[in-house]
């Protein structure tokens, strides 16, 4: 099993899992919500949710990314000069390789797969 396959496969078992495991662990009646039509609203903005919170933490994650030299980099390279040329060749090496095993880009995939599977969703109810 290739590496795309087992992080898109990923991706979307968890996705699937979390929107299958709603109805039966969602506090419905706490909430209130006693008919399926209720019940079924719920389960639709919980996964529609999750799935944009899951896009917008993934994508803040990416922006974000590693920019800064830390403390950690300059005493593992010996110097800051040293830890700035490792930076920079780690990032070219980064960027010319995919991001497959980046859990920002996961988190994305998820989401998205998420917000398919409320469409899906939305569509048979």
């Amino acid at each position: 099993m290739g590496r795309p396959l087992s992080f898109w496969g990923s991706a979307a078992g968890v996705a699937m899992a979390f929107a299958s495991l709603v109805p039966f662990l969602f506090p419905f009646r706490r909430l209130g919500a006693v008919t399926p039509a209720d019940r079924d609203h719920i389960w639709l903005l919980v996964v529609f949710t999750a799935g944009v919170m899951a896009i917008l933490f993934g994508a803040a994650a990416w922006v974000a990314g590693p920019k800064m030299l830390t403390l950690r980099d300059v005493v593992e390279s010996g110097g800051v000069a040293e830890a700035r040329a490792a930076r920079e060749k780690a990032d070219r090496a980064h960027a010319a390789s995919p991001r497959y095993g980046n859990a920002a880009t996961w988190l994305i995939a998820t989401g998205g797969f998420l917000v398919g599977i409320y469409f899906v969703l939305w569509m048979v109810r």
